[in-house]
């Protein structure tokens, strides 16, 4: 076989196929296992004259489910969502467990004046723009 005849985008698709059945083999037993997972959110961060806004993927939790402290200078989110469908899982796709995440900021904000709602499985922080002055520390209740 000369390199002219190698397939290397075939290859790549093959591999990729026999890696995707093998994750698909593990996740049952993976699902079925006492221990829970850890997982991440995924979190958007904007930033604008007067504000940032974060905007983070939480569906399936409660606001109590939901605790956030914000400081002058980072934004730490933590919870936890749980799997309670009865019977055995097949497929299991969407994450539970605790999640812990926190973000340092690169610019200071007024915690005091942090917002936080919480529709339709998006939680939204909009957190005012400051000078470096202001409480250090609050916790921040979700609408």
């Amino acid at each position: 076989m000369s390199i002219g005849d190698w397939d290397i985008f075939g290859d790549i698709a093959r591999l990729r196929r026999d890696l995707d059945r093998f994750a698909d083999r593990m996740r049952p037993a993976a699902a079925s296992a006492d221990q829970e997972d850890v997982w991440a959110p995924p979190v958007d961060i904007h930033e604008m004259d007067d504000m940032l806004v974060l905007l983070v993927d939480l569906p399936g939790l409660r606001r109590e489910d939901i605790e956030l402290n914000i400081q002058r200078d980072s934004v730490t989110l933590e919870g936890a969502r749980t799997s309670a469908e009865p019977g055995n899982s097949l497929r299991m796709e969407r994450p539970s467990g605790h999640f812990l995440r926190s973000f340092r900021i690169g610019v200071p904000v007024d915690p005091g004046g942090a917002r936080a709602v919480y529709r339709d499985g998006v939680l939204r922080i909009t957190l005012p723009r400051t000078a470096p002055s202001g409480p250090a520390r609050v916790r921040v209740e979700v609408e």
